[in-house]
């Protein structure tokens, strides 16, 4: 039976909050390096979703050394500490006498190299923590770690977006961004630190549990995880279309400035933070999928929601809006692996739906870019209402458009797979809109499983 120590899960809650301070300060400003380099729509859409597919590939490694590792705790605390070094080649990428092209095509590079060390530790992180976690309470633990994380996530975001600005102010701002790309390095390497305090189980793969890629796909028929797999990959599909060219629209179109990009970026965060507790309580009472259909047909909706107005507290309220819904649909989708895969093929599934997953953001981003390029700019002129005429209010209403068809055509093929209770859409909604209880309980998780072992002492 599963069972996480007061060790291990205050270990994982330390070195998930390092790793957002790194995310929030360095994987949010990515998008507007490339943009500072001088990158043109292409890449840019390359630099989000290139380096995500081949860590996706890599996953397969990944997953086999889940299964012959002595200590999956070690290779993932090493591939920690590895990833933080490769913040360090980033960071000099302006002082390297190029600009352009060819500075954002060294960049890709380097975040290609970054990328392999999260594909390699995600299968690892995911078989670990999951051999962990009782059943029951993973939405409570994660809705928790995840909130905290949020919070984490929303300081760095402000105070590198502010860092950034106040660098550009005085005329530095590739000094802005070699500062935050520099202490995100020392945040990922401090978690690799904490990772070490998780307790380290042994996992045995027998052979009946291993299956190639092409069975997993032979499957698609017949098994709900399989079908799961490409649901979520489709949305991811139709999301890519428009999600790596935000940054672009709104720092070319709308004209925003560094300061005004935090907020914007920060208004998501604020939400995941608000709503994240909430959606873990109901995951785990109410299941996973019935989170799916409400939150996916929700953020379905949301980038034609750009179409209507540029005015900065619109666009603050949509990003709000998009926080609370992809938040509860990206935790319900993580939480649905843990309850649909057995833990010995659990690494492999989890490097497999990345392989599927990342071939279709790849591809998603690839058609957002070449729509930028062959749309004329006559299509839009009368597309949006008060907002500049962009080609960017295409993939907008393209990215919305296959959203819906994904909801309507792939999300009845699967089913929830364990006994929850039932709730509707609308008493859903009513009960994470009303925002009952985020702070209360907080502590319920780690304080209960920690009367457990010391009962056991005792």
């Amino acid at each position: 039976m599963s069972f996480l120590s007061t060790r291990s899960s205050k270990s994982l809650v330390r070195e998930g909050l390092l790793d957002a301070a790194k995310m929030g300060a360095t994987e949010t400003y990515l998008g507007a390096f490339g943009v500072f380099l001088g990158g043109a729509p292409l890449q840019i859409g390359a630099l989000a979703t290139l380096p995500p597919l081949v860590g996706a590939i890599v996953q397969s490694i990944g997953m086999r050394l889940s299964e012959h590792a002595q200590s999956r705790r070690s290779v993932v605390a090493t591939l920690m500490r590895l990833q933080a070094l490769l913040l360090l080649p980033i960071a000099s990428i302006p002082f390297l006498g190029v600009a352009g092209a060819k500075a954002v095509t060294a960049l890709i590079g380097v975040v290609v190299l970054y990328h392999i060390t999260i594909g390699l530790i995600a299968p690892i992180w995911n078989s670990l923590v999951g051999d962990l976690l009782p059943p029951l309470s993973r939405g409570e633990f994660f809705g928790f770690r995840n909130k905290w994380m949020a919070i984490v996530t929303f300081s760095s975001v402000v105070l590198a977006g502010q860092t950034i600005h106040w660098f550009n102010e005085f005329g530095f701002e590739a000094w802005g961004f070699v500062l935050v790309f520099l202490l995100s390095a020392v945040a990922r390497w401090r978690s690799a630190a904490a990772f070490h305090g998780v307790d380290d189980v042994a996992l045995h793969v027998p052979d009946d549990s291993k299956f190639t890629f092409w069975q997993f796909i032979a499957r698609a028929r017949y098994s709900n995880f399989v079908k799961f797999v490409f649901f979520v990959s489709c949305m991811n599909f139709a999301a890519s279309i428009s999600g790596p060219y935000f940054a672009m629209y709104m720092l070319k179109d709308l004209k925003l400035s560094y300061a005004d990009y935090t907020m914007v970026v920060a208004a998501a965060v604020i939400a995941q933070f608000v709503v994240m507790r909430s959606w873990g309580a109901m995951s785990d009472q109410f299941g996973n999928r019935t989170i799916l259909k409400v939150c996916g047909t929700l953020v379905a909706f949301n980038p034609v929601l750009w179409l209507i107005s540029s005015d900065m507290w619109y666009v603050l309220l949509i990003q709000f809006y998009s926080g609370i819904f992809w938040a509860g649909f990206n935790l319900a989708a993580a939480n649905f692996v843990f309850d649909a895969v057995t833990p010995p093929k659990r690494a492999r599934c989890v490097a497999y739906q990345a392989i599927i997953n990342g071939f279709l953001v790849f591809g998603g981003s690839l058609v957002g870019g070449w729509v930028v390029h062959v749309v004329p700019q006559r299509w839009v002129e009368h597309l949006g209402l008060w907002v500049p005429n962009s080609k960017f209010l295409a993939l907008f209403v393209l990215s919305g458009v296959l959203r819906i068809a994904t909801m309507f055509f792939l999300f009845p093929a699967f089913k929830e797979v364990r006994q929850v209770e039932s709730i509707r859409g609308h008493q859903l909604l009513i009960r994470v809109t009303s925002l009952r209880p985020l702070w209360g309980g907080t502590f319920s998780f780690i304080s209960q499983r920690y009367q457990e072992r010391r009962g056991r002492r005792e």
